[in-house]
């Protein structure tokens, strides 16, 4: 068991301190208005509420069990990565092409990127996430920040962009958040010192496009691990474009009146995992998480070569919570049992006024 303070030890250790001689007053005080033969009840109680005392401020010391080194991590005589310093930068590609049914049974493309976001956001408890989405241009959805309890329904709402135009699938460009997310990766860097960058990309490949696709590069910023995800097949399918009279209606291209067809392109989301130096998976309906998640690479010290630690091993489980449930139940049993005094002592004062 290992502890992290949320403030100095000696800190604490001092309003710990301070508490208990306070409720030392506070018990001789009460014992010196308590009637011989009541010593017992009070001095339980007593006891009961100074625990709930001293379980919040070991709360404070936030215990936890951290794992073991990963076998790498020992080899080399590296510090294994927490995500409490760990910035996550996922690109989202929210174009036309992610409306397509083929992921899985009558499923859109879209509803698997969520799903792996969601599971993403799982893995990386204590890390900033920033959400960068695209089509023609990139915009930030949200900002570098690790409330991930306020991400989590962001995600969950999130679907392809509504308003677009009837040729949305020609003007897609997959790199279109490059310029973007080094942008995003850079400020990372300066504000959190000492911070890693994992980037994940969920993308089709802009396979239909007919616009010039921008280089998606995050050149002289160092990043540490990451994927790119695709998603679709190559047989690809009709783009929804909505309901009309309780039927759905595709979209077509304006000009010939064809059905527009979005297929993923791999190639593509190859060459952008290459420009990353991250892996590229092609990802289907029913599969887990954990093959996408990355080793993160890490430099012991500097001008040696970097090492790798596995990021999904080294998560801490806090212990905090134990703590400070155990003091809520006293300090419940406590506010019971002074419910209790006060309802007796309205009776007695209605007896002896009658």
């Amino acid at each position: 068991m290992r502890f992290d303070p949320v403030l100095s030890p000696a800190v604490l250790i001092g309003v710990g301190v301070l508490l208990l001689a306070i409720r030392m007053v506070a018990l001789y005080r009460v014992l010196t208005h308590t009637g011989s033969g009541r010593y017992r009840p009070v001095v339980l109680r007593w006891c009961g509420l100074t625990l709930a005392v001293l379980l919040l401020v070991m709360a404070a010391f936030r215990p936890g069990i951290e794992p073991g080194k990963t076998r790498s991590s020992e080899q080399a005589g590296a510090t294994p990565v927490t995500s409490s310093n760990l910035n996550v930068f996922l690109v989202v590609d929210r174009s036309v092409d992610t409306r397509v049914e083929d992921y899985g049974e009558h499923r859109s493309r879209m509803s698997g990127i969520r799903e792996d976001i969601g599971s993403l956001i799982e893995q990386y408890p204590r890390a900033r996430f920033s959400v960068i989405s695209f089509a023609s241009k990139p915009t930030v959805d949200w900002a570098l920040s690790d409330d991930r309890w306020a991400l989590k329904p962001m995600i969950a709402g999130m679907s392809p962009y509504t308003l677009v135009a009837p040729d949305a699938m020609y003007t897609v460009d997959a790199g279109a958040a490059g310029d973007l997310l080094h942008e995003k990766l850079q400020l990372a860097v300066q504000h959190h010192r000492g911070s890693q960058n994992v980037v994940f990309y969920f993308g089709v490949g802009a396979g239909g496009s007919r616009a010039p696709q921008d280089d998606f590069t995050v050149a002289g910023v160092k990043v540490a691990g990451g994927a790119v995800l695709g998603y679709g097949t190559t047989e690809g399918g009709p783009i929804p474009q909505g309901w009309m009279n309780g039927n759905l209606v595709y979209m077509s291209d304006p000009a010939t009146g064809a059905a527009l067809n979005s297929a993923i392109a791999e190639p593509r989301l190859r060459t952008i995992a290459d420009t990353l130096e991250v892996p590229y998976f092609h990802r289907e309906s029913g599969h887990g998480i954990t093959a996408v998640l990355p080793a993160l690479r890490q430099a012991a010290e500097p001008g040696d070569d970097s090492v790798v630690v596995a990021s999904r091993l080294v998560e801490r489980t806090e212990l905090y919570w134990v703590f400070t449930l155990l003091a809520a139940a006293l300090v419940l049993a406590e506010i019971g049992l002074s419910i209790r005094d006060f309802r007796r002592s309205l009776l007695v004062r209605q007896d002896v006024t009658r």
